[in-house]
C-alpha cells in the first residue's frame, strides 16, 4: 500500500516583533528626541540594523521634518558652553557635548547652525568648523585681505550647503558647508563678506558695502530670512547688513524710527511667517514686533506688528525689567531667548507660550539653539 505524501506546511508568518518592515513603520513613530534610536538600537542585533540602517534613517528625518532643540551654546568666561533644554534621559552634560580638546582650544564662538558649531581663532586669523555629533572638524584660513588690520574680522556664519529638494535639515553631518566672513574696514565705513564652499574648498570673491556713515561693532548672530542672511549693528543707528546668498551681494537696511533703544541686547533680526525680514525690540518690560513690507509705491519700509508687556506674557506682575534681555533667536521654529527675573524663558512668538529654563542665568552673551537628529552610533553621550 502506497504511503500517503505529507503536504508541506506553508511557511509561519514572522513575529510580529521579527518582521522588519513592521518594526520599520513602528520605529518611524518614536519621538525624535536623543534617547530614542539609541535604546531601540540596545534592544538586539536586529534592531540595531533597522534603526541604523541610513534608508531608515532618511524616513525617520522626513517623517519629523524638523530636528529636536537638544540645548543651547553660548560663551561662558571665554569658554563655549553647552545648556540642554532636556530632561533625562536625553539630557546630554555639557562635559560630554563639549569635550577638553575642544574647550582648551580658547576660540571664539561665532555661530551654530544645521548641526554645526563655528569658532574663530584670531591669533591664527582660521575658522574651525565642529560637528559635534561625529566629532569631525575643519580649520578654514581667512583669505589674505581679512589680515585684522586693514579689514577686521567682526563675524561668520556656517550653514549646510545641501540644496537638494525637499532635504530636511538636522542630520547634515555629511552634507557639504559654506562658512560667511563679514569684516569691517578699519576706517569703519564699509562692510565686507567672502564666502568659504567645503565642496571646492576655496573663498569666493570679496564683495563690499559702499562707504556709508560710521560701522563699528558687528558681534551679535545673524538670521537667515529667504535667501539672504542679516545681522543688525550694536548701534542700531548703523542699521542691518543684509549677505544675499544667491546675488553675492551686500546691502545696508536702515532700521525703523527709534528713539529711545539703546542697549545691543535689545534687537533681535526675525523671519516672518511670509519668508520677510522682522525685528524684535525689547526695553524694560516693553516688546515690539515689527516687519519690513513693500508698499503700493514699490518702496519698502517697516510696519508695526504687535507691542505687549512681556511681563503679561510670562504671567508675572510688576517687574524691574532692566536686566531683561534677549539672549538668541531660532529662526526655524520662531522662537526667542529671554533673560528675565525668573530665568531664561523660550517665547514661541506665535502662539505666546514660553517655557522656563532656570533661574541659573550665568551668561550676557548670546544663545544658539543646537538641534539634530540623534541618531544610533554617533559620538554624543546620553545620560
Amino acid at each position: 500500500m502506497a504511503r500517503r505524501r505529507r503536504r508541506a506546511r506553508p511557511a509561519s508568518p514572522p513575529a510580529a516583533l521579527e518582521d522588519e518592515d513592521l518594526l520599520r513603520k513602528i520605529f518611524l513613530l518614536l519621538p525624535p528626541q536623543p534617547s530614542s534610536l539609541p535604546r531601540m538600537s540596545a534592544v538586539c542585533k536586529q534592531w540595531r540594523g533597522v534603526v541604523t540602517d541610513p534608508r531608515f534613517l532618511r524616513g525617520f528625518r522626513d517623517h519629523h521634518q524638523k530636528p529636536p532643540l537638544l540645548g543651547l551654546v553660548m560663551g561662558y568666561n571665554g569658554q563655549p558652553f553647552f545648556r540642554s533644554s532636556l530632561s533625562s534621559p536625553d539630557l546630554i552634560p555639557h562635559e560630554r557635548f563639549f569635550p577638553p580638546d575642544i574647550l582648551n582650544l580658547y576660540m571664539e564662538l561665532v555661530g551654530c547652525r544645521h548641526g554645526r558649531v563655528l569658532f574663530f581663532d584670531r591669533g591664527l586669523l582660521e575658522f574651525m568648523v565642529w560637528d559635534p555629533a561625529t566629532g569631525c572638524r575643519r580649520s578654514v584660513a581667512v583669505p589674505p585681505m581679512f589680515d585684522d588690520k586693514e579689514i577686521v574680522v567682526f563675524n561668520g556664519a556656517v550653514l549646510c550647503a545641501d540644496g537638494d529638494e525637499g532635504y530636511v535639515h538636522g542630520d547634515c553631518h555629511s552634507s557639504p558647508f559654506q562658512v560667511i566672513l563679514i569684516g569691517i574696514h578699519r576706517d569703519n565705513n564699509r562692510a565686507f563678506a567672502s564666502v568659504y564652499s567645503s565642496e571646492a574648498g576655496t573663498w569666493g570673491e570679496l564683495i563690499s558695502t559702499a562707504a556709508i556713515r560710521y560701522m563699528y561693532d558687528l558681534s551679535r548672530p545673524g538670521t537667515i530670512v529667504g535667501d539672504s542672511v542679516y545681522w543688525v549693528f550694536d548701534d542700531h543707528e548703523d542699521g542691518i547688513l543684509r549677505y544675499d546668498l544667491d546675488g553675492h551681494s551686500l546691502a545696508n537696511i536702515e532700521m525703523p524710527d527709534l528713539e529711545y533703544y539703546s542697549r545691543p541686547s535689545s534687537f533681535k533680526i526675525l523671519r516672518t511667517d511670509d519668508d520677510s525680514i522682522g525685528l524684535a525690540i525689547l526695553e524694560c518690560q516693553k516688546f515690539q514686533m515689527w516687519e519690513r513690507k513693500v508698499g503700493p509705491d514699490g518702496v519698502a519700509g517697516w510696519m508695526l506688528q504687535k507691542t505687549f508687556q512681556i511681563n503679561m506674557i510670562l504671567g508675572l506682575g510688576p517687574m524691574g525689567g532692566r536686566d531683561n534681555l534677549m539672549l538668541g533667536y531660532d529662526e526655524d521654529d520662531h522662537e526667542i531667548y529671554v533673560r528675565t527675573d525668573i530665568g531664561v524663558c523660550i517665547i514661541q512668538l506665535e502662539t505666546m507660550q514660553f517655557r522656563n529654563l532656570g533661574e541659573d542665568n550665568f551668561t550676557t552673551t548670546e544663545y544658539y539653539p543646537y538641534k539634530s537628529f540623534y541618531t544610533a552610533g554617533i559620538s554624543l553621550y546620553i545620560s
